[in-house]
């Protein structure tokens, strides 16, 4: 499995409860909880003036980590996704988080180059076209994150047991995310077997980003803001 290949199962618990009770959980199938982390994120997502990355399906965002100096610069292609899991291009790099959005994502276009992923990068050329990026980002939320290391001998899995915010917005969501780190997809299999033990779950519709692009178009509150 490529490092720049992201492959992650994604849920959404009928009661929010669920988190906590997956926080307790010491074995997940044949994968036992190696350690435990909690975080929080806020990310930010940029875009041109024209809106032309979201049009090509490329994803550029910023998440900073309280407590941590440098920010976490994205770049993702667009996902396919069966039964749940979601498969895509990604690009990520640690870099100054005052850095401006166009040199970061010209540094994360030149490595999507060198690391296989031409599609991605000539998607985002052709996406730039119209123009920079712009050097406020046009949305931003905040993810209270706990994080389960999940390994057996063959796989590693992160789970992520998020609650989110969107930041100057009356909107709220929880999602459980698997990523596959090492080894075989069947892995995701087990913990979706697992968490499915423990709590009513469904697939996720669409991303975070779209969601909240989704109530802001339907409740106008942007404009509002």
């Amino acid at each position: 499995m490529s490092d720049d290949v992201e492959r992650e199962l994604k849920l959404v618990p009928d009661d929010p409860g669920l988190l906590d009770r997956l926080v307790a959980e010491a074995q997940f199938g044949e994968l036992t909880v190696a350690g435990r982390r909690h975080e929080i994120q806020r990310n930010s997502f940029f875009d041109t003036a024209s809106h032309s990355l979201g049009a090509k399906r490329v994803g550029f965002r910023r998440r900073t980590i309280e407590g941590q100096p440098m920010a976490i610069w994205s770049l993702k292609s667009d996902a396919r996704v069966l039964r749940g899991v979601t498969t895509r291009s990604e690009i990520e790099l640690r870099l100054d988080a005052d850095m401006a959005p166009m040199l970061a994502l010209s540094t994360l276009r030149q490595v999507a180059s060198q690391r296989g992923a031409a599609a991605l990068a000539e998607q985002l050329g052709d996406a730039l076209a119209s123009g920079p990026p712009l050097a406020k980002p046009f949305l931003e939320m905040e993810t209270d994150r706990t994080m389960l290391d999940l390994e057996s001998r063959a796989n590693k899995v992160e789970l992520a047991l998020d609650r989110v915010r969107l930041l100057g917005h009356k909107y709220e969501e929880v999602e459980i995310e698997a990523e596959l780190k090492r080894g075989d997809e069947q892995a995701l299999d087990a913990v979706r077997t697992a968490i499915e033990a423990l709590g009513a779950v469904s697939e996720s519709n669409g991303s975070k980003l779209s969601r909240a692009m989704a109530h802001l178009e339907a409740c106008a509150c942007a404009a509002r803001s």
